[in-house]
């Protein structure tokens, strides 16, 4: 939950490799993505291709996933005139993947949700500001429930989220009696499970993101406000509000999405087997990248953007200071600009967030009928796809599922038996594979629907 577990896509690139590069406008169903790493990879390099208009439909598993996307989105598509893009760039970091924030990111993340208020309330507000963002296909109560949701961010360091104590709790009920011994657990789910399939993630942040919830770090920063954006099952109840605490995943940590790899091989750099760069510098660089190419469309060129690469963190212990919320007053009020000039102009693309009951529904809409170009499932929403789902998809178009290589949790078995769940699926989508396919070692099991092939080779 609030992040995915695989590498960011481009989903355009995905399709071209197999489908029609003719093809003037592509339509995409991403379902379970959780974080919207899909969405904005694949928007950001949408100027290394032809042009061509993209729609992007997206389907969680639940509103607070949604929420998360659309202030991801929104931070995201902000120009640069605002801060500049190092700033920019952690924040989006902070906000995607810390349990604790900088105060600055704290009073932004407030503001920002006044403002996205705004928007699930007034249609005509948010199509002002982000046109290439709808929100109108989900459910009015979905919309309530965001509503709510935001209003809960604004009370900030002040509404009883007290992000460390639900850490430590949740800790406790998970290691039960091995919680004495916690750096050992850590030290084993790393070097047992982890490095094997994720060897760019570094033992020292890792058990700090196991023993703080802090996954993302800098030498010249410190955190200590509360990340409401990760609070869920939120309720109003007077003027106070309830919630369920912190429920998202406390061991496969948020590296994965933008961690494990970078376009700059000199960024994955090791000697004798230890990292020159964390895990948290390939984010960066990942991320930068990123939101560099979606405002500008063009390559990102390091060289121009004189970025330090000599700083050799991947062999540094960090501090075992113990994270504290500060106990300071309420936040000092951030406001933002509201004009069009704000956010980058998207003609090239559209996010269009959906209920979740449109698996169950928009199967058996006529003009939903071979829609889409590629369909993307998250490993938590593949028992959810039910066969009709794949009617919305075109002959020829790609399938991509998620694996569970990188759930640390579960065993080898687990993981195997996961994939024989994602044959089958395959098979009831009539689909004929790829590549071959091994549970164990790929990041993602690609198909092509082929619904008039007569022989369908899902083996491996």
């Amino acid at each position: 939950m609030f992040w995915g577990v695989s590498p960011a896509l481009d989903l355009q690139q995905e399709y071209l490799n197999h489908g029609d590069e003719n093809a003037y406008e592509l339509n995409f169903l991403v379902i379970g993505g959780c974080d919207a790493r899909h969405l904005l990879k694949t928007l950001a390099q949408a100027h290394r291709h032809t042009r061509r208009y993209m729609n992007l439909f997206v389907v969680d598993g639940c509103t607070e996933l949604v929420a998360r996307q659309l202030l991801l989105v929104s931070l995201a598509l902000e120009r640069t005139t605002r801060c500049g893009l190092l700033e920019k760039t952690r924040q989006f970091i902070e906000i995607y993947g810390n349990l604790l924030l900088r105060p600055s990111t704290s009073r932004y993340l407030i503001a920002k949700g006044r403002q996205l208020v705004g928007m699930v309330t007034n249609p005509d507000y948010m199509n002002c500001l982000l046109p290439c963002v709808s929100i109108e296909q989900m459910k009015y109560r979905e919309r309530d429930y965001m509503e709510n949701l935001y209003n809960f961010w604004t009370t900030g360091n002040t509404n009883q989220f007290n992000a460390v104590e639900l850490w430590e709790h949740r800790l406790r009920m998970s290691l039960a009696m091995r919680y004495d011994c916690r750096a050992g657990v850590f030290d084993w789910d790393y070097h047992m499970r982890l490095k094997e399939v994720a060897s760019a993630i570094c033992v020292q942040e890792y058990k700090h993101y196991r023993e703080h919830g802090v996954a993302f770090t800098w030498l010249e920063t410190e955190v200590c406000r509360p990340n409401v954006s990760l609070a869920a099952g939120v309720y109003k109840c007077g003027d106070r509000y309830l919630h369920r605490g912190y429920l998202g995943d406390m061991v496969t940590s948020p590296y994965i999405g933008y961690g494990l790899d970078c376009e700059d091989k000199d960024m994955l750099k090791n000697s004798n087997g230890v990292n020159y760069k964390r895990s948290t510098d390939l984010t960066e660089r990942n991320v930068m990248r990123m939101l560099y190419e979606l405002e500008h469309r063009e390559k990102f060129d390091v060289e121009a953007m004189s970025l330090d690469t000599q700083q050799n963190l991947g062999m540094v212990v960090l501090s075992n200071i113990d994270a504290k919320i500060s106990e300071s007053g309420p936040e000092v009020p951030l406001l933002l600009r509201e004009d069009r000039e704000t956010y980058i102009p998207m003609d090239y693309g559209k996010i269009h967030f959906l209920s979740l009951s449109a698996l169950e529904h928009y199967p058996h809409k006529p003009h939903f009928q071979g829609l889409f170009h590629g369909v993307f499932v998250g490993q938590n929403m593949l028992g959810r796809v039910k066969p009709s789902v794949w009617s919305m998809a075109r002959d020829d178009a790609i399938v991509i599922m998620e694996t569970r290589k990188y759930v640390v949790e579960l065993k080898r078995e687990d993981v195997k038996a996961f994939g024989d769940q994602i044959k089958q699926a395959a098979t009831a989508a009539q689909c004929e594979r790829i590549q071959s396919f091994d549970p164990e070692k790929d990041d993602f099991a690609k198909f092509l629907i082929k619904r008039r092939s007569d022989s369908i080779d899902l083996s491996t």
